[in-house]
């Protein structure tokens, strides 16, 4: 699975997991943000994550669409992880 996505509002995000929903047993992608935010992880249902949505323009386009690495800007590189701290 890809570890970065940019939102289509433009906004970069790192994949951390999926879990389980369960209250309904469905999939969610555990991820973050890339930029200053007061929290720390997010979910969304894996079907909504990797669906489709409407764009400023009309048009439809994806939720997040997977990007490398090297095309994160660097303030989202700078705030990348590589191991979550599930707890303390």
């Amino acid at each position: 699975m890809t570890t970065f996505f940019r939102h289509y509002k433009n906004r970069y995000y790192q994949i951390v997991g999926e879990a389980l929903d369960t209250r309904d047993d469905t999939l969610v992608i555990v991820y973050r943000t890339l930029y200053p935010s007061e929290y720390s992880l997010f979910t969304r249902p894996k079907e909504e994550f990797f669906g489709s949505v409407r764009c400023s323009d009309g048009s439809e386009c994806l939720r997040f669409t997977p990007v490398e690495y090297t095309e994160l800007p660097e303030d989202a590189r700078s705030r990348v992880v590589h191991e979550v701290e599930i707890w303390k």
